[in-house]
């Protein structure tokens, strides 16, 4: 069952470009992932030092297996030492509702 993944991120003034050269490469690495259907990436307009990724995947286990991936850690260890950054992951499926 397809799933989508939010993820928030928090970054303060003056290290967005630091973050953004992060977020670019997992932007060019995430297509060629098994099970990968799309992403998006937003900005808040409230929270000004707040992003959002949203992205679709086939399954959760396509998800998991990117998310375990030792080039999608790397990345992320690179976000993580960016003073003051945070990051939350959040997993949703779809419902029925009717």
């Amino acid at each position: 069952m397809a799933i989508k993944v939010f993820i928030k991120r928090k970054c303060p003034k003056g290290k967005e470009k630091e973050l953004f050269r992060s977020i670019k490469e997992i932007r060019r690495r995430v297509p060629q992932q098994s099970g990968y259907i799309s992403g998006e990436y937003l900005k808040s307009i409230d929270e000004t030092n707040e992003i959002v990724t949203i992205s679709s995947w086939f399954s959760l286990e396509d998800w998991q297996t990117w998310f375990e991936s030792e080039e999608r850690k790397e990345i992320q260890s690179k976000i993580d030492s960016i003073p003051e950054v945070t990051t939350e992951y959040s997993v949703y499926r779809y419902i029925k509702t009717r």
